[in-house]
């Protein structure tokens, strides 16, 4: 398949949202949109990953197409998104099954919205019949979205930007290629990606952020929301096509407090995330373990919640000790309340609270 380059004329006086990595999250996007004010006058774009892994693949995936009815809305396709294209496949049948039983999904979402009950033994060649035509418009418009947008000031892909010429690139090279910050790249226009999660660049603390290098003209918004426990769904907002007084909002799924104690910022701040997310449990204590990562062999009190045992070893999800820095009466994000403290996020940032929450 060929690249697909959609180069949009845009009003230089509308606003420009930018999201990316929805992942069938449809009530965190509509507030999201609330929060960002978003307006027929707007331009939104949507830089892939729609569906798949969330909750609500097939109504999000609606209201994307409603929004696309009645307002500015360019959409360009993810890793994730081209799943759907299984349906259209004559072969593979065993192994869409799999994908489809072990993860939430649109094609999931389609069958329960047919009365398709799903099991181990289905014969898939039939159903994928029966979803062609069911959903015909929903294929059709997954089909029409494009893998770049190109402005006079702007870039838009899913994952990354490679040096040279936009047309010379692959569907892959745009949709897939993780770690796009540490490639070294730098742009004359500005290049907007999703795809790899903010909170996993580490040297930015555990930030779940949009972050904007404006002097290698690079910019990445994916906030980690299903992916990782402490992400969010963010929205970059551009004032016109020819500013660069970016801004965001972002929206999460956690419960919000208010902090009745003040407490600092910690001296030092680590980080433990995949692949080094390899540790030894050397104890335990109500629900918190004390272990030690094998790469470093440092240890760490971790959550239980964190742990999973598997054949080879011990692994924690992404982690970080950080005591965050929070004033009396800030409202911050609880992710996980334990008997040695409360992880929080608070303006987008991960870390560790001891005081008292209202």
């Amino acid at each position: 398949m060929a690249i697909r380059i959609l180069r949009p004329v845009l009003d230089g006086n509308r606003r420009i949202l930018v999201v990316s990595d929805i992942f069938g999250n449809c009530d965190a996007f509509r507030r999201l949109l609330e929060k960002a004010e978003y307006t027929h006058e707007d331009y939104l774009i949507l830089l892939g990953n729609i569906t798949e892994r969330g909750p609500e693949s097939l109504k999000t995936l609606r209201l994307v197409m409603e929004l696309s009815r009645s307002r500015r809305v360019l959409c360009i396709t993810g890793d994730r998104d081209p799943v759907w294209r299984e349906v259209f496949r004559a072969d593979r049948n065993r192994e869409l099954l799999q994908y489809v039983l072990r993860n939430p999904s649109l094609i999931r979402d389609m069958c329960a919205e047919i009365g398709v009950m799903l099991t181990p033994d289905t014969n898939m060649h039939p159903v994928k019949l029966a979803l062609r035509e069911a959903f015909a418009a929903e294929f059709e418009f997954l089909d029409s979205m494009s893998h770049v947008i190109e402005t006079p000031n702007f870039v838009f892909a899913h994952a990354q930007i490679l040096p040279g010429e936009l047309e010379e690139m692959s569907p892959a090279d745009v949709t897939r290629g993780d770690r796009f910050l540490d490639k070294g790249f730098s742009f004359e226009r500005y290049v907007v990606v999703g795809h790899w999660p903010t909170l996993r660049y580490p040297e930015y603390k555990r930030n779940a952020n949009p972050i904007i290098l404006k002097n290698r003209k690079i910019i990445s918004i994916d906030g980690g929301m299903t992916v990782l426990r402490d992400g969010q769904m963010n929205a970059l907002i551009i004032p016109n096509a020819e500013s660069e007084d970016f801004s965001f909002v972002s929206v999460d799924n956690y419960p919000k407090r208010i902090a009745l104690n003040s407490q600092d910022a910690g001296l030092e701040r680590h980080i433990i995330q995949a692949p080094d997310n390899r540790v030894k449990i050397l104890k335990t204590s109500g629900d918190m373990c004390y272990c030690r990562q094998e790469k470093t062999e440092k240890n760490y009190w971790i959550p239980k919640a964190f742990l999973t045992q598997t054949a080879d070893g011990c692994y924690t999800e992404d982690y970080t000790d950080y005591q965050l820095k929070v004033t009396f009466e800030d409202e911050v994000s609880v992710i996980l309340q334990t008997s040695r403290g409360t992880l929080v996020k608070r303006n987008g940032v991960t870390g560790w609270y001891y005081g008292l929450l209202q």
